[in-house]
This record gives structure tokens, sequence and C-alpha cells, in this order.
């Protein structure tokens, strides 16, 4: 699985043996420990799914829940020592996909992290589409106002993780990694080429990729 999950916890043993158990199913980790680097994080990552401890210092695990709900409906799973039935209640009601109480087994945390991407996979949508421009995930096919684009494999899926993540910040280094599958990091003009050549494809549409200055790209309908 190519996906990304934040573990927000303090105790940096715990999050050790969690990136272990995820590692193993071909995982890629982010940590935090607080809830501010965590908010971090998220803003300038991909992230697939978070793994939220509730009791952090300065801001709790609720409040960094209610950041994210804000922009994101990404999974998150509360791992918590606070087992009382108003604290289940708050989280669920907060926008947590699940609620698991320390002590806990990794291996059952892993599983149900593995559950919870494969049902995304399910409904996963196979066409992404926005205002002129389609892509069909399964055909690996392009449209412009109807009109099919040709797109090399990595530019398809640079625009594909774009799309997905309308709004958002994408990284160059993310970018390369991802798409390149290693880490690339001294070649960022890599990325650079191909946004540009996917922004030359995309003719009047091409507004929509913007560039994040010395950051990197975001995919942005215009108003």
């Amino acid at each position: 699985m190519n996906k990304t999950v934040l573990i927000v916890e303090d105790e940096q043993k715990l999050r050790e043996v969690i990136t272990l158990f995820l590692h193993g199913d071909g995982l890629q980790v982010l940590e935090a420990e607080t809830g501010e680097q965590a908010i971090k994080i998220f803003s300038e990552s991909a992230v697939d799914l978070v793994i939220l401890d509730i009791m952090l210092p300065n801001m709790s695990g609720f409040d960094v829940c209610e950041r994210i709900r804000k922009n994101s409906d990404v999974p998150i799973l509360f791992l918590t020592a606070l087992g009382d039935d108003d604290y289940y209640t708050l989280g669920y009601r907060l926008g947590a996909d699940d609620y698991i109480v320390k002590p806990f087994k990794a291996s059952i945390l892993a599983l149900k992290v593995r559950r919870i991407f494969e049902r995304q996979a399910k409904a996963d949508p196979v066409k992404i589409t926005a205002k002129g421009i389609e892509l069909d995930i399964d055909g690996f096919r392009c449209l412009i106002d109807g009109m099919t684009i040709e797109l090399t494999q990595k530019e398809f899926h640079l625009l594909q993780i774009l799309m997905l993540n309308e709004g958002r910040t994408m990284t160059r280094d993310y970018l390369l990694n991802t798409v390149w599958g290693y880490d690339f990091y001294n070649e960022s003009r890599v990325v650079d080429n191909h946004i540009k050549n996917i922004r030359r494809k995309l003719g009047t549409y091409s507004t929509y990729i913007k560039t994040v200055i010395s950051v990197g790209y975001k995919y942005e309908k215009n108003i």
C-alpha cells in the first residue's frame, strides 16, 4: 500500500512500536510528538490516515482532530488511555473513525489501519473530474473538455496526486518520493519539468496547478 500514516503520540517508544508494525504493511510513517507538530506536518504533507493520542502537551488530540476536520475528511483513529464513554462520544462527535484504548496490541492497531485502507480502496473514485478536466483512473486517460490528451505515466500520477489533494500543497520531496518510488531529493528539477509538461498539455486549465514558491505545487481551481 502506497499510503502515509501520521502518528501523533508523545511517547517515543510507543511511536517506534507502532511504526514497526505499519512498516510491516508497507506503509510510510510520519511522526509528531505534539499537536502543534501534527498540524504543521499535516498541512505540509499528504497524509492518508492519522493515529492520534488525546493526552498531548499543550494542544489535546481533540483540538487537533477539530482543526483537521475543518479542511479534511482523512481517517482519524484515536489512541488513548481515556476509556470513559464520555470521551468515546466526544471523539466520534469530533469526527473520529475509530477509538482504541490503551493498553492495546500493536498488531490489532495495524489490522484496523489496514481495514480502513481496504474499505477506502473499494470506495475510491475511478474518475476525478474538475471543471473541464477528467481523469479516468481505470482507463488511464485524461480528458480536457471531453477530448483525450496524452500524458506519460508519471505525468498522469503527478496530476492525480494534485487533484486528489485539491487545495493542499504537495512538496517536491513528497512528489519525488511518491511518483518515482524512492528518495531523489537532489533532483527537484525532475518534478518541475514534469509539471511544466503537464501545464502545457492542460492548455487554458494550466493555471489550476499553482506554484508554491520554494515548497512545491498545489491544485486549485480558479474562481
